[in-house]
């Protein structure tokens, strides 16, 4: 299950994951305790309650799924679905700016292997009509590196990308300046109008 720094799984999105388990098969409370991000315990008072709703029954000392809660279940991940449909809206909507930005621009480079441009790799990389074809860093360390099969290269590599995405909120001037002397054109730095994402052009 992967982890969510900003984000709390909800008592809702807990029943989910943890009556998902049990139509798995799995039946073990550590097993389903790490499916749905909950300590042990609480899954024992979530299967009580289960139980008491005919949610669940009890099979030779094991908990098993009822028509009832398979129902339940396909109701959380419907809802679950829906959620999740209008948090890439608004994901959409923040970062709409970028992806206008980048239009008619397909080979990108990102110049920055640290944070910021991880993130903003996972952000371009889901966009079928953007092909980030590598990072570019100053440090020697990451320099032969790859990041999620992407080549991390020096700035010195002869290397022809649409635009460049300098992914860094420190010495953004500096790192433009450099890439437009290196010949770059089409170089975007990033920054933020309230809480949306924009690309700056620098050249």
């Amino acid at each position: 299950m992967e982890k969510f720094d900003f984000f709390e799984y909800s008592p809702l999105y807990k029943q989910m994951m943890i009556l998902q388990a049990l139509s798995e098969g799995i039946t073990s409370h550590s097993e389903i305790s790490l499916k749905a991000g909950i300590v042990p315990s609480l899954v024992n008072k979530y299967l009580k309650s289960f139980l008491s709703d005919e949610l669940v029954e009890k099979v030779e000392g094991k908990y098993k799924l009822t028509n009832k809660g398979l129902i339940k279940l396909n109701y959380l991940r419907l809802a679950y679905l829906s959620e999740i449909s209008e948090l890439y809206k608004s994901i959409e909507v923040k970062f709409q700016d970028v992806f206008l930005k980048l239009v008619g621009k397909k080979d990108i480079c990102i110049y920055g292997a640290g944070v910021v441009g991880k993130i903003l790799f996972r952000l371009i990389a889901n966009k079928e009509k953007f092909n980030v074809i590598a990072f570019l860093d100053d440090d020697r360390n990451k320099v032969g590196t790859k990041i999620e099969g992407v080549p991390v290269l020096s700035l010195e590599t002869n290397i022809q990308a649409d635009a460049l995405i300098v992914a860094s909120f420190k010495n953004v001037d500096k790192m433009c300046e450099k890439a437009l002397r290196k010949g770059f054109r089409n170089v975007y730095s990033v920054e933020f109008l309230g809480d949306k994402l924009k690309l700056v052009w620098r050249g």
